[in-house]
């Protein structure tokens, strides 16, 4: 089940994961969701609301900052498409025009999810030629 995380979810996923801290989304225009089975957090997808920089400094845009989904018996079986599926929700109803998220060029199952859920796949490439990862975008 994806819900909104609840403080005491997002401490669990802190207190378990200690790498999550710096990644999830605090404070005003955030939100964390948790996929659970009912007991324990199993995935969870942090994102932010911005504006968009110029020439667009009215419009808005959701930011995935994570998704993460802990125990690899879990991956593949659609839950990574279910919490970007709410965050799309989410975002469309905060009126966004747009979900981004960043993607590391080695996480070839994090650009599937994308690519599955129809995002837009842009590389970033480096001055040196080669490529980091990619900025991923959804357009609503």
């Amino acid at each position: 089940m994806v819900k909104r995380a609840t403080e005491e979810q997002i401490e669990q996923i802190i207190n378990q994961y200690p790498g999550t801290k710096s990644v999830i989304c605090y404070g005003d225009n955030t939100f964390t969701l948790v996929y659970t089975d009912n007991k324990n957090v199993i995935a969870f997808l942090s994102a932010f609301f911005k504006k968009i920089p110029a020439p667009l400094n009215d419009e808005t845009e959701c930011f995935i900052n994570v998704i993460d989904i802990f125990d690899f018996n879990y991956r593949n079986k659609g839950i990574g498409s279910l919490l970007v599926q709410e965050a799309i929700k989410i975002a469309k109803e905060e009126k966004a025009i747009q979900v981004r998220a960043y993607c590391d060029i080695n996480n070839k199952p994090s650009h599937m999810l994308w690519l599955k859920n129809n995002f837009g796949i842009s590389p970033v490439k480096m001055p040196d030629g080669s490529i980091a990862g990619s900025f991923i975008t959804y357009r609503i």
